[in-house]
């Protein structure tokens, strides 16, 4: 009797202190998001900054932020696996040319754009997702966002999905990621994360 009555109160406890653990870690997920989101929407909204100056600034707070490296060999999937050294490292650096070409262009769209932030939600293995509503001057309705962080080695948050309307950065790319290696092989892959890059650096 004693010894279950003691079993009980053990689990209490680590019920408890595992809600707790789980509190504290959102909370400071909704203040990792919230303080990075203050700082991009500062760099977009001065006036004083030339675009190039603002390229800059968006591209080292996205590579800082963001685990590009975690987040490329996962969409890559089994291929990362059959890839060559030689091939990871080129494939890893086109990923992280793609990625900064494609979002630091597409900041420029959110000038003038508020959020709030909804909630927080823990997921599995330590990860949180913080959901926004964000509003541009030039929308009528707003657009639901997510990020999905991770602890690093270092303790630190980093982002590793972004989600705009449902759907997600990472399983979408992986399903395209797949389907070109498939057919063309990691080279293939690699030809096409470059193509788009320059695609997109040409918008801005």
């Amino acid at each position: 009797m004693l010894r279950n009555y003691i079993m009980t109160m053990l689990i209490v406890l680590l019920i408890a202190t595992h809600t707790s653990a789980w509190a504290v870690g959102a909370d400071d997920a909704r203040q990792f998001v919230d303080s990075l989101g203050k700082r991009v929407l500062g760099v977009m909204n001065n006036s004083g900054g030339n675009e190039d100056q603002k390229q800059k600034q968006l591209q080292q707070m996205f590579t800082e932020n963001v685990d590009i490296p975690w987040m490329g060999q996962f969409v890559l999937g089994h291929a990362w696996q059959q890839a060559t050294p030689e091939q990871r490292e080129h494939y890893l650096k086109a990923y992280q040319a793609y990625l900064l070409a494609h979002y630091t262009t597409n900041f420029a769209d959110y000038t003038g754009a508020k959020y709030t932030i909804t909630d927080v939600k823990p997921e599995a293995s330590g990860q949180f997702t913080v959901n926004m509503q964000i509003k541009t001057p030039q929308q009528t309705q707003d657009t639901a966002a997510g990020y999905r962080l991770r602890t690093d080695n270092n303790g630190q948050f980093k982002i590793v999905d972004i989600i705009i309307e449902g759907v997600s950065l990472i399983t979408t790319e992986r399903a395209e990621f797949t389907a070109v290696t498939q057919k063309g092989g990691m080279d293939a892959l690699i030809s096409d994360l470059e193509n788009k890059t320059q695609t997109e650096k040409k918008k801005s």
